[in-house]
Protein backbone atom coordinates (compact mmCIF):
# COMPACT_ATOMS: atom_id res chain seq x y z
CA UNK A 1 0.00 0.00 0.00
CA UNK A 2 1.37 3.44 -0.93
CA UNK A 3 2.41 5.93 1.72
CA UNK A 4 -0.19 8.44 0.52
CA UNK A 5 -3.05 5.99 1.11
CA UNK A 6 -1.65 5.01 4.52
CA UNK A 7 -1.27 8.66 5.46
CA UNK A 8 -4.82 9.51 4.37
CA UNK A 9 -6.31 6.59 6.30
CA UNK A 10 -4.39 7.29 9.52
CA UNK A 11 -5.34 10.97 9.42
CA UNK A 12 -8.99 10.05 8.86
CA UNK A 13 -8.83 7.61 11.76
CA UNK A 14 -7.36 10.24 14.09
CA UNK A 15 -9.92 12.89 13.21
CA UNK A 16 -12.98 10.65 13.30
CA UNK A 17 -14.85 10.41 16.61
CA UNK A 18 -16.31 6.97 15.87
CA UNK A 19 -15.08 3.99 17.92
CA UNK A 20 -13.08 1.72 15.60
CA UNK A 21 -10.02 -0.51 15.42
CA UNK A 22 -7.15 0.14 13.00
CA UNK A 23 -4.49 -2.53 12.43
CA UNK A 24 -1.12 -1.58 10.90
CA UNK A 25 1.20 -4.45 10.00
CA UNK A 26 4.73 -4.48 8.62
CA UNK A 27 8.24 -5.77 9.24
CA UNK A 28 10.34 -4.51 12.12
CA UNK A 29 12.02 -1.21 11.37
CA UNK A 30 9.83 -0.17 8.43
CA UNK A 31 8.44 2.76 10.40
CA UNK A 32 5.00 1.72 11.67
CA UNK A 33 5.46 3.21 15.13
CA UNK A 34 7.46 6.17 13.87
CA UNK A 35 4.82 7.06 11.26
CA UNK A 36 1.98 6.60 13.75
CA UNK A 37 3.60 8.99 16.25
CA UNK A 38 4.39 11.47 13.50
CA UNK A 39 0.79 11.64 12.25
CA UNK A 40 -0.52 11.68 15.84
CA UNK A 41 1.69 14.70 16.61
CA UNK A 42 0.50 16.46 13.46
CA UNK A 43 -3.16 15.88 14.40
CA UNK A 44 -2.63 17.19 17.93
CA UNK A 45 -0.79 20.29 16.68
CA UNK A 46 -3.47 21.01 14.06
CA UNK A 47 -6.27 20.48 16.55
CA UNK A 48 -7.83 17.65 14.51
CA UNK A 49 -7.34 14.91 17.11
CA UNK A 50 -10.82 13.61 17.93
CA UNK A 51 -10.05 12.17 21.38
CA UNK A 52 -8.90 14.14 24.41
CA UNK A 53 -7.15 11.22 26.11
CA UNK A 54 -4.46 9.00 24.62
CA UNK A 55 -2.52 5.95 25.82
CA UNK A 56 0.42 4.20 24.16
CA UNK A 57 1.28 0.69 25.34
CA UNK A 58 3.87 -1.80 24.13
CA UNK A 59 3.08 -5.45 24.81
CA UNK A 60 6.75 -6.35 25.03
CA UNK A 61 7.10 -8.24 28.34
CA UNK A 62 3.45 -7.88 29.39
CA UNK A 63 2.16 -11.27 30.59
CA UNK A 64 -1.46 -10.79 31.67
CA UNK A 65 -4.62 -8.92 30.83
CA UNK A 66 -4.56 -7.24 34.25
CA UNK A 67 -1.08 -5.88 33.49
CA UNK A 68 -2.26 -4.70 30.08
CA UNK A 69 -5.33 -2.99 31.52
CA UNK A 70 -3.27 -1.19 34.15
CA UNK A 71 -0.63 -0.22 31.58
CA UNK A 72 -3.31 1.39 29.42
CA UNK A 73 -4.48 3.34 32.47
CA UNK A 74 -1.08 4.49 33.74
CA UNK A 75 0.06 5.59 30.25
CA UNK A 76 -3.02 7.72 29.66
CA UNK A 77 -2.25 11.37 28.91
CA UNK A 78 -4.19 14.39 27.71
CA UNK A 79 -3.58 17.56 25.70
CA UNK A 80 0.06 18.56 25.22
CA UNK A 81 1.25 15.34 26.88
CA UNK A 82 0.12 13.39 23.80
CA UNK A 83 3.43 14.46 22.27
CA UNK A 84 5.67 14.03 25.32
CA UNK A 85 4.20 10.86 26.81
CA UNK A 86 3.38 9.96 30.43
CA UNK A 87 5.36 11.27 33.39
CA UNK A 88 4.99 11.11 37.15
CA UNK A 89 3.07 14.36 36.80
CA UNK A 90 0.56 12.98 34.30
CA UNK A 91 0.10 9.91 36.47
CA UNK A 92 -0.61 12.14 39.45
CA UNK A 93 -3.19 14.03 37.45
CA UNK A 94 -5.18 10.80 37.05
CA UNK A 95 -5.69 10.81 40.84
CA UNK A 96 -6.12 14.56 41.09
CA UNK A 97 -8.80 16.22 43.11
CA UNK A 98 -12.16 16.11 41.40
CA UNK A 99 -10.97 13.68 38.73
CA UNK A 100 -13.29 11.02 37.37
CA UNK A 101 -10.95 8.37 38.78
CA UNK A 102 -11.08 9.84 42.29
CA UNK A 103 -14.86 9.75 42.30
CA UNK A 104 -15.02 6.17 41.03
CA UNK A 105 -12.43 4.86 43.46
CA UNK A 106 -13.67 6.65 46.60
CA UNK A 107 -15.95 3.75 47.67
CA UNK A 108 -13.07 1.29 47.26
CA UNK A 109 -10.74 3.48 49.28
CA UNK A 110 -13.27 3.92 52.08
CA UNK A 111 -14.01 0.18 52.27
CA UNK A 112 -10.33 -0.75 52.19
CA UNK A 113 -9.36 1.74 54.86
CA UNK A 114 -12.22 0.58 57.09
CA UNK A 115 -10.83 -2.94 56.89
CA UNK A 116 -7.26 -1.62 57.38
CA UNK A 117 -6.11 -3.91 54.57
CA UNK A 118 -3.49 -2.04 52.60
CA UNK A 119 -2.81 -4.90 50.21
CA UNK A 120 -6.49 -5.20 49.49
CA UNK A 121 -6.71 -1.48 48.79
CA UNK A 122 -3.72 -1.71 46.44
CA UNK A 123 -5.13 -4.66 44.51
CA UNK A 124 -8.52 -3.02 44.27
CA UNK A 125 -7.02 0.23 43.00
CA UNK A 126 -4.86 -1.68 40.55
CA UNK A 127 -7.89 -3.37 38.99
CA UNK A 128 -10.39 -0.56 39.36
CA UNK A 129 -8.17 2.00 37.65
CA UNK A 130 -9.22 0.50 34.31
CA UNK A 131 -12.77 1.70 35.00
CA UNK A 132 -11.69 5.19 33.90
CA UNK A 133 -10.60 4.07 30.43
CA UNK A 134 -13.32 5.12 28.03
CA UNK A 135 -13.81 7.33 24.97
CA UNK A 136 -10.08 7.61 24.39
CA UNK A 137 -7.45 6.80 21.78
CA UNK A 138 -5.28 3.78 22.52
CA UNK A 139 -2.23 2.47 20.64
CA UNK A 140 -1.20 -1.14 21.37
CA UNK A 141 2.22 -1.88 19.89
CA UNK A 142 4.30 -5.06 19.51
CA UNK A 143 1.50 -7.64 19.61
CA UNK A 144 3.98 -10.23 18.36
CA UNK A 145 6.20 -9.61 21.41
CA UNK A 146 3.57 -10.14 24.09
CA UNK A 147 4.54 -12.45 26.96
CA UNK A 148 3.77 -16.14 26.62
CA UNK A 149 0.95 -15.95 29.17
CA UNK A 150 -0.86 -13.27 27.20
CA UNK A 151 -2.60 -14.79 24.19
CA UNK A 152 -3.59 -13.06 20.96
CA UNK A 153 -7.24 -13.99 21.58
CA UNK A 154 -7.10 -12.27 25.00
CA UNK A 155 -5.63 -9.07 23.57
CA UNK A 156 -8.08 -8.91 20.68
CA UNK A 157 -10.94 -9.65 23.06
CA UNK A 158 -9.93 -6.69 25.20
CA UNK A 159 -9.57 -4.52 22.08
CA UNK A 160 -13.10 -5.47 21.01
CA UNK A 161 -14.40 -4.60 24.48
CA UNK A 162 -12.63 -1.24 24.41
CA UNK A 163 -14.29 -0.41 21.13
CA UNK A 164 -17.78 -1.75 21.78
CA UNK A 165 -18.23 -1.05 25.50
CA UNK A 166 -15.83 1.79 26.24
CA UNK A 167 -16.27 3.63 22.89
CA UNK A 168 -12.51 3.80 22.36
CA UNK A 169 -10.49 4.09 19.19
CA UNK A 170 -7.73 1.47 19.12
CA UNK A 171 -4.76 1.10 16.77
CA UNK A 172 -2.76 -2.15 16.71
CA UNK A 173 0.86 -2.06 15.49
CA UNK A 174 2.50 -5.41 14.79
CA UNK A 175 4.84 -7.50 12.68
CA UNK A 176 2.67 -10.43 11.70
CA UNK A 177 5.59 -12.25 10.07
CA UNK A 178 7.44 -12.36 13.41
CA UNK A 179 4.63 -14.25 15.19
CA UNK A 180 5.03 -17.94 15.82
CA UNK A 181 2.67 -20.12 13.83
CA UNK A 182 0.10 -20.59 16.61
CA UNK A 183 -0.18 -16.84 17.29
CA UNK A 184 -0.34 -16.09 13.60
CA UNK A 185 -3.17 -18.57 13.06
CA UNK A 186 -5.09 -17.19 16.04
CA UNK A 187 -4.56 -13.64 14.82
CA UNK A 188 -5.88 -14.45 11.34
CA UNK A 189 -8.95 -16.16 12.77
CA UNK A 190 -9.87 -13.28 15.08
CA UNK A 191 -8.81 -10.38 12.87
CA UNK A 192 -11.99 -9.92 10.84
CA UNK A 193 -14.14 -10.03 13.98
CA UNK A 194 -12.24 -7.22 15.68
CA UNK A 195 -10.45 -5.01 13.15
CA UNK A 196 -12.25 -2.44 11.00
CA UNK A 197 -9.32 -1.30 8.83
CA UNK A 198 -6.07 -3.09 8.06
CA UNK A 199 -3.05 -1.31 6.54
CA UNK A 200 0.19 -2.96 5.42
CA UNK A 201 3.36 -0.90 5.79
CA UNK A 202 5.56 -1.79 2.80
CA UNK A 203 7.30 1.41 1.77
CA UNK A 204 9.59 2.31 -1.10
CA UNK A 205 12.93 3.90 -0.26
CA UNK A 206 11.54 7.28 -1.36
CA UNK A 207 8.60 6.93 1.03
CA UNK A 208 10.81 5.75 3.90
CA UNK A 209 13.09 8.76 3.46
CA UNK A 210 10.04 11.04 3.31
CA UNK A 211 8.79 9.74 6.66
CA UNK A 212 12.14 9.58 8.46
CA UNK A 213 13.88 12.79 7.33
CA UNK A 214 12.80 16.36 8.14
CA UNK A 215 11.17 18.04 5.14
CA UNK A 216 13.54 20.33 3.26
CA UNK A 217 16.34 20.12 5.82
CA UNK A 218 19.96 20.27 4.55
CA UNK A 219 20.65 16.80 5.94
CA UNK A 220 17.64 15.39 4.09
CA UNK A 221 18.90 16.91 0.84
CA UNK A 222 22.24 15.13 1.36
CA UNK A 223 20.82 11.78 2.49
CA UNK A 224 17.64 11.24 0.47
CA UNK A 225 19.26 10.46 -2.92
CA UNK A 226 21.78 8.09 -1.34
CA UNK A 227 19.11 6.24 0.63
CA UNK A 228 17.02 5.87 -2.52
CA UNK A 229 20.00 4.64 -4.55
CA UNK A 230 20.62 1.82 -2.07
CA UNK A 231 16.91 1.07 -1.59
CA UNK A 232 16.99 1.48 2.21
CA UNK A 233 13.46 1.20 3.63
CA UNK A 234 14.20 0.52 7.29
CA UNK A 235 13.26 3.65 9.26
CA UNK A 236 15.45 2.73 12.22
CA UNK A 237 18.47 2.44 9.96
CA UNK A 238 17.66 5.76 8.29
CA UNK A 239 17.39 7.49 11.68
CA UNK A 240 20.77 6.04 12.71
CA UNK A 241 22.23 7.32 9.46
CA UNK A 242 20.66 10.75 10.05
CA UNK A 243 22.12 11.05 13.57
CA UNK A 244 25.68 10.28 12.52
CA UNK A 245 25.42 12.22 9.25
CA UNK A 246 24.34 15.34 11.15
CA UNK A 247 27.53 15.15 13.22
CA UNK A 248 29.61 14.45 10.10
CA UNK A 249 28.25 17.54 8.35
CA UNK A 250 29.18 19.65 11.40
CA UNK A 251 32.75 18.29 11.41
CA UNK A 252 33.23 18.87 7.68
CA UNK A 253 31.66 22.33 7.59
CA UNK A 254 33.76 24.58 5.34
CA UNK A 255 35.42 21.78 3.38
CA UNK A 256 35.02 21.24 -0.36
CA UNK A 257 31.50 20.09 -1.25
CA UNK A 258 32.96 17.05 -3.02
CA UNK A 259 34.59 15.97 0.25
CA UNK A 260 31.28 16.22 2.09
CA UNK A 261 29.38 14.40 -0.66
CA UNK A 262 31.91 11.56 -0.64
CA UNK A 263 31.82 11.35 3.14
CA UNK A 264 28.02 11.21 3.23
CA UNK A 265 27.89 8.59 0.47
CA UNK A 266 30.36 6.39 2.36
CA UNK A 267 28.53 6.85 5.67
CA UNK A 268 25.17 5.82 4.17
CA UNK A 269 26.74 2.78 2.50
CA UNK A 270 28.61 1.77 5.65
CA UNK A 271 25.62 2.17 7.99
CA UNK A 272 23.48 0.10 5.60
CA UNK A 273 26.13 -2.62 5.67
CA UNK A 274 26.43 -2.46 9.46
CA UNK A 275 22.73 -2.61 10.30
CA UNK A 276 21.36 -4.64 7.37
CA UNK A 277 24.12 -7.17 6.65
CA UNK A 278 21.66 -9.59 5.10
CA UNK A 279 21.00 -7.09 2.29
CA UNK A 280 24.19 -5.05 1.93
CA UNK A 281 27.80 -5.85 0.99
CA UNK A 282 29.85 -6.55 4.14
CA UNK A 283 32.12 -3.84 5.51
CA UNK A 284 35.17 -5.99 4.77
CA UNK A 285 34.21 -6.12 1.08
CA UNK A 286 33.65 -2.34 1.00
CA UNK A 287 36.98 -1.64 2.69
CA UNK A 288 38.90 -3.69 0.11
CA UNK A 289 36.81 -2.74 -2.90
CA UNK A 290 38.34 -1.37 -6.09
CA UNK A 291 36.02 -0.84 -9.05
CA UNK A 292 38.69 -1.22 -11.72
CA UNK A 293 40.13 -4.41 -10.26
CA UNK A 294 36.69 -5.95 -9.71
CA UNK A 295 35.58 -5.06 -13.23
CA UNK A 296 38.63 -6.84 -14.61
CA UNK A 297 38.05 -9.87 -12.37
CA UNK A 298 34.36 -9.98 -13.31
CA UNK A 299 35.26 -9.96 -17.01
CA UNK A 300 37.47 -13.01 -16.39
CA UNK A 301 34.76 -14.79 -14.42
CA UNK A 302 36.79 -14.69 -11.20
CA UNK A 303 34.03 -13.33 -8.92
CA UNK A 304 31.68 -15.75 -7.20
CA UNK A 305 27.93 -15.06 -7.20
CA UNK A 306 27.90 -13.04 -3.97
CA UNK A 307 30.98 -10.98 -4.86
CA UNK A 308 29.53 -10.28 -8.31
CA UNK A 309 26.29 -9.06 -6.70
CA UNK A 310 28.15 -6.81 -4.26
CA UNK A 311 30.36 -5.51 -7.07
CA UNK A 312 27.27 -4.60 -9.08
CA UNK A 313 25.77 -2.81 -6.07
CA UNK A 314 28.88 -0.71 -5.46
CA UNK A 315 29.38 -0.09 -9.16
CA UNK A 316 25.81 1.24 -9.48
CA UNK A 317 26.38 3.33 -6.36
CA UNK A 318 29.50 4.77 -8.03
CA UNK A 319 31.72 3.71 -5.14
CA UNK A 320 35.12 3.39 -6.82
CA UNK A 321 37.48 2.45 -4.00
CA UNK A 322 38.17 3.02 -0.31
CA UNK A 323 40.56 5.90 0.32
CA UNK A 324 41.74 7.42 3.61
CA UNK A 325 38.56 9.50 4.03
CA UNK A 326 36.34 6.48 3.46
CA UNK A 327 38.44 4.38 5.83
CA UNK A 328 38.20 6.81 8.77
CA UNK A 329 34.42 7.00 8.30
CA UNK A 330 34.00 3.22 8.09
CA UNK A 331 36.14 2.86 11.22
CA UNK A 332 33.79 5.19 13.11
CA UNK A 333 30.54 3.42 12.30
CA UNK A 334 30.73 0.49 14.77
CA UNK A 335 31.78 2.97 17.49
CA UNK A 336 29.06 5.51 16.75
CA UNK A 337 31.41 8.52 16.79
CA UNK A 338 34.23 10.03 14.72
CA UNK A 339 37.87 10.73 15.44
CA UNK A 340 37.33 14.41 14.68
CA UNK A 341 40.99 15.44 14.47
CA UNK A 342 41.90 12.60 12.15
CA UNK A 343 38.82 13.11 9.99
CA UNK A 344 39.53 16.81 9.51
CA UNK A 345 43.21 16.20 8.85
CA UNK A 346 42.36 13.73 6.09
CA UNK A 347 39.68 16.05 4.68
CA UNK A 348 42.28 18.82 4.47
CA UNK A 349 44.63 16.56 2.55
CA UNK A 350 41.78 15.63 0.23
CA UNK A 351 41.39 19.14 -1.12
CA UNK A 352 44.26 18.89 -3.63
CA UNK A 353 43.35 15.34 -4.55
CA UNK A 354 39.81 16.45 -5.39
CA UNK A 355 41.20 19.04 -7.76
CA UNK A 356 43.51 16.55 -9.42
CA UNK A 357 40.84 13.85 -9.76
CA UNK A 358 38.16 16.08 -11.27
CA UNK A 359 35.95 14.38 -13.82
CA UNK A 360 37.51 16.27 -16.74
CA UNK A 361 41.02 14.84 -16.32
CA UNK A 362 42.32 12.27 -18.78
CA UNK A 363 42.57 9.43 -16.27
CA UNK A 364 38.89 9.61 -15.39
CA UNK A 365 37.99 10.12 -19.04
CA UNK A 366 39.79 6.90 -19.93
CA UNK A 367 37.87 4.79 -17.43
CA UNK A 368 34.48 6.52 -17.28
CA UNK A 369 33.98 7.55 -20.90
CA UNK A 370 36.13 5.22 -23.00
CA UNK A 371 35.99 2.02 -20.93
CA UNK A 372 32.67 2.04 -19.02
CA UNK A 373 30.82 4.48 -21.26
CA UNK A 374 31.39 3.14 -24.76
CA UNK A 375 31.39 -0.14 -26.67
CA UNK A 376 32.86 1.50 -29.79
CA UNK A 377 36.20 2.68 -28.37
CA UNK A 378 39.25 1.16 -30.03
CA UNK A 379 41.58 -0.65 -27.61
CA UNK A 380 44.61 1.39 -28.58
CA UNK A 381 42.70 4.66 -28.10
CA UNK A 382 41.64 3.63 -24.58
CA UNK A 383 45.15 2.49 -23.61
CA UNK A 384 46.78 5.64 -25.03
CA UNK A 385 44.43 7.93 -23.10
CA UNK A 386 44.84 5.79 -19.97
CA UNK A 387 48.64 6.07 -20.11
CA UNK A 388 48.55 9.83 -20.73
CA UNK A 389 46.00 10.25 -17.92
CA UNK A 390 48.19 8.35 -15.50
CA UNK A 391 51.15 10.59 -16.34
CA UNK A 392 49.03 13.72 -16.09
CA UNK A 393 47.63 12.80 -12.65
CA UNK A 394 50.58 10.90 -11.21
CA UNK A 395 50.16 12.68 -7.84
CA UNK A 396 46.40 12.30 -7.60
CA UNK A 397 45.78 8.61 -8.32
CA UNK A 398 45.42 6.21 -5.41
CA UNK A 399 47.69 3.19 -5.28
CA UNK A 400 44.63 0.99 -5.75
CA UNK A 401 43.68 2.64 -9.04
CA UNK A 402 47.29 2.94 -10.12
CA UNK A 403 47.82 -0.79 -9.59
CA UNK A 404 44.71 -1.73 -11.58
CA UNK A 405 45.70 0.59 -14.42
CA UNK A 406 49.27 -0.75 -14.50
CA UNK A 407 47.90 -4.28 -14.73
CA UNK A 408 45.59 -3.20 -17.54
CA UNK A 409 48.60 -1.89 -19.49
CA UNK A 410 50.69 -4.97 -18.80
CA UNK A 411 47.91 -7.45 -19.66
CA UNK A 412 47.41 -5.71 -23.02
CA UNK A 413 51.03 -5.83 -24.16
CA UNK A 414 52.30 -2.50 -22.88
CA UNK A 415 54.92 -3.56 -20.31
CA UNK A 416 57.27 -0.66 -21.05
CA UNK A 417 54.57 1.89 -20.30
CA UNK A 418 53.59 -0.03 -17.16
CA UNK A 419 57.17 -0.02 -15.83
CA UNK A 420 57.62 3.65 -16.76
CA UNK A 421 54.50 4.58 -14.78
CA UNK A 422 55.76 2.64 -11.74
CA UNK A 423 59.08 4.51 -11.72
CA UNK A 424 57.40 7.89 -12.09
CA UNK A 425 54.83 7.03 -9.40
CA UNK A 426 57.57 6.14 -6.92
CA UNK A 427 59.48 9.31 -7.79
CA UNK A 428 56.37 11.47 -7.34
CA UNK A 429 55.70 9.94 -3.91
CA UNK A 430 59.29 9.80 -2.65
CA UNK A 431 58.43 12.30 0.09
CA UNK A 432 55.70 10.06 1.57
CA UNK A 433 56.18 8.39 5.01
CA UNK A 434 57.06 4.73 5.43
CA UNK A 435 53.38 3.73 5.77
CA UNK A 436 52.77 4.66 2.13
CA UNK A 437 55.32 2.10 0.95
CA UNK A 438 53.93 -0.67 3.15
CA UNK A 439 51.51 -2.51 0.88
CA UNK A 440 49.55 -3.88 3.82
CA UNK A 441 48.31 -0.37 4.65
CA UNK A 442 46.56 -0.17 1.26
CA UNK A 443 43.22 -1.80 0.67
CA UNK A 444 44.05 -4.57 -1.80
CA UNK A 445 41.95 -7.67 -2.18
CA UNK A 446 45.02 -9.89 -1.88
CA UNK A 447 48.72 -9.91 -2.65
CA UNK A 448 47.96 -11.76 -5.90
CA UNK A 449 46.10 -8.67 -7.14
CA UNK A 450 49.23 -6.50 -6.96
CA UNK A 451 51.33 -6.07 -10.08
CA UNK A 452 54.55 -8.01 -9.52
CA UNK A 453 56.92 -5.21 -10.51
CA UNK A 454 54.98 -2.66 -8.46
CA UNK A 455 55.04 -5.06 -5.49
CA UNK A 456 58.79 -5.59 -5.69
CA UNK A 457 59.66 -1.91 -6.08
CA UNK A 458 57.40 -0.86 -3.23
CA UNK A 459 58.83 -3.62 -1.01
CA UNK A 460 62.38 -2.54 -1.84
CA UNK A 461 61.56 1.09 -1.05
CA UNK A 462 60.02 -0.03 2.24
CA UNK A 463 63.07 -2.11 3.20
CA UNK A 464 65.57 0.61 2.33
CA UNK A 465 63.57 3.45 3.86
CA UNK A 466 65.67 5.69 6.10
CA UNK A 467 63.76 7.03 9.11
CA UNK A 468 65.52 10.21 10.24
CA UNK A 469 63.41 10.74 13.35
CA UNK A 470 64.99 10.73 16.82
CA UNK A 471 64.15 7.30 18.38
CA UNK A 472 63.77 8.82 21.89
CA UNK A 473 61.24 11.40 20.64
CA UNK A 474 59.35 8.65 18.83
CA UNK A 475 59.35 6.49 21.97
CA UNK A 476 57.91 9.36 24.03
CA UNK A 477 55.30 10.06 21.35
CA UNK A 478 54.21 6.41 21.37
CA UNK A 479 53.81 6.64 25.16
CA UNK A 480 51.71 9.80 24.93
CA UNK A 481 49.43 8.40 22.20
CA UNK A 482 49.32 4.82 23.52
CA UNK A 483 49.29 3.81 19.85
CA UNK A 484 51.71 3.53 16.97
CA UNK A 485 52.06 3.23 13.23
CA UNK A 486 54.03 0.98 10.93
CA UNK A 487 56.91 3.47 10.73
CA UNK A 488 57.13 3.49 14.53
CA UNK A 489 57.33 -0.31 14.67
CA UNK A 490 59.98 -0.37 11.96
CA UNK A 491 62.12 2.24 13.75
CA UNK A 492 61.81 0.61 17.17
CA UNK A 493 62.66 -2.82 15.71
CA UNK A 494 66.08 -1.44 14.69
CA UNK A 495 67.01 -0.32 18.22
CA UNK A 496 69.51 -2.40 20.18
CA UNK A 497 69.19 -3.32 23.88
CA UNK A 498 71.92 -0.74 24.60
CA UNK A 499 69.92 1.98 22.79
CA UNK A 500 66.70 1.08 24.65
CA UNK A 501 68.67 1.14 27.92
CA UNK A 502 69.85 4.69 27.32
CA UNK A 503 66.38 5.82 26.17
CA UNK A 504 64.64 4.29 29.21
CA UNK A 505 67.08 5.99 31.56
CA UNK A 506 66.44 9.32 29.82
CA UNK A 507 62.69 9.15 30.46
CA UNK A 508 61.18 11.06 33.38
CA UNK A 509 57.83 11.20 35.24
CA UNK A 510 54.67 9.88 33.61
CA UNK A 511 56.53 9.55 30.32
CA UNK A 512 58.61 6.71 31.83
CA UNK A 513 55.64 4.53 32.70
CA UNK A 514 53.57 5.21 29.58
CA UNK A 515 56.51 4.81 27.19
CA UNK A 516 57.85 1.58 28.69
CA UNK A 517 54.39 0.02 28.93
CA UNK A 518 53.60 1.02 25.33
CA UNK A 519 56.86 -0.31 23.88
CA UNK A 520 56.34 -3.65 25.67
CA UNK A 521 52.79 -3.79 24.32
CA UNK A 522 54.12 -3.06 20.85
CA UNK A 523 56.59 -5.92 21.22
CA UNK A 524 53.84 -8.34 22.30
CA UNK A 525 51.55 -7.42 19.41
CA UNK A 526 51.07 -9.77 16.48
CA UNK A 527 52.84 -7.44 14.08
CA UNK A 528 55.42 -9.49 12.17
CA UNK A 529 58.08 -6.82 12.72
CA UNK A 530 57.51 -6.51 16.47
CA UNK A 531 59.34 -9.59 17.81
CA UNK A 532 62.82 -7.96 18.10
CA UNK A 533 61.28 -5.03 20.01
CA UNK A 534 60.14 -7.17 22.96
CA UNK A 535 63.52 -8.94 23.17
CA UNK A 536 65.58 -5.73 23.02
CA UNK A 537 63.33 -3.68 25.33
CA UNK A 538 63.15 -6.49 27.90
CA UNK A 539 66.91 -7.02 27.84
CA UNK A 540 67.37 -3.27 28.33
CA UNK A 541 65.17 -3.38 31.44
CA UNK A 542 67.08 -6.39 32.75
CA UNK A 543 70.36 -4.50 32.29
CA UNK A 544 68.95 -1.61 34.33
CA UNK A 545 67.64 -4.01 37.01
CA UNK A 546 71.09 -5.53 37.50
CA UNK A 547 72.55 -2.14 38.43
CA UNK A 548 71.00 -2.08 41.94
CA UNK A 549 68.35 -3.78 44.12
CA UNK A 550 66.06 -0.72 44.09
CA UNK A 551 66.27 -0.46 40.30
CA UNK A 552 65.28 -4.13 40.16
CA UNK A 553 62.19 -3.28 42.22
CA UNK A 554 61.32 -0.48 39.79
CA UNK A 555 61.75 -2.72 36.74
CA UNK A 556 59.61 -5.45 38.31
CA UNK A 557 56.60 -3.08 38.02
CA UNK A 558 56.70 -3.66 34.27
CA UNK A 559 56.49 -7.45 34.64
CA UNK A 560 60.19 -8.01 33.95
CA UNK A 561 62.63 -9.73 36.31
CA UNK A 562 66.25 -10.83 36.05
CA UNK A 563 65.14 -14.46 35.80
CA UNK A 564 62.40 -14.24 33.14
CA UNK A 565 62.85 -11.82 30.31
CA UNK A 566 59.23 -11.88 29.16
CA UNK A 567 57.43 -12.48 32.45
CA UNK A 568 53.89 -11.08 32.28
CA UNK A 569 53.95 -11.07 28.48
CA UNK A 570 50.73 -13.02 28.16
CA UNK A 571 48.71 -10.70 30.39
CA UNK A 572 46.28 -8.86 28.17
CA UNK A 573 48.35 -8.85 24.98
CA UNK A 574 46.81 -6.61 22.36
CA UNK A 575 46.54 -7.94 18.83
CA UNK A 576 47.43 -4.57 17.31
CA UNK A 577 47.70 -0.89 18.23
CA UNK A 578 48.42 0.34 14.72
CA UNK A 579 47.29 3.85 13.97
CA UNK A 580 47.76 5.69 10.76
Amino acid sequence: MSLKLIEMEIRRFLSSGNPEVLCITGKWGVGKTYAWKKYLAEAEQRGTLSQEKYSYVTLFGINSLDDLRYSIFENTVTGKHVLTGPTIGTFGELFGKGSDLSRKLRPILDAGLALINRKGVGDALYKASFLTVNKQLICIDDLERAGRSLGVRDVLGLVSSLKEERKCKVVLLLNEEAMDQDKRTEFSQQLEKVVDIRLTFDLTAEEAAEIALPDGSPIAIFLQPRIVELGITNIRVIKKIERLATHLVELLNGFHSATLEQAIATLVLGEWSLYQPEEAPPLSFIRNYNAISNTMRASRGELDERAAKWHKTLENYRYHSTDDLDAVILDALPLGYFNAAKLQEIATNMQEKIRLSSRDNLFNKAWEELFHGSLATDDSEFLDVLYKGMLENINGISLLNMNSSIRMLREHNRPTQANDIIDKYLEANAHKPLEFFSLRTHHFLSDEEIDEVLHDKFSNRHETYVDKRDPLEVLQSIGERRSWGIADVSLMAKQSPEKFESMFEALRGESLRSSVESILSMGRSKDSMAAPILASATEALRRIARKSPIRALKVRRFGVTLETATEGADAGEPESHLSS
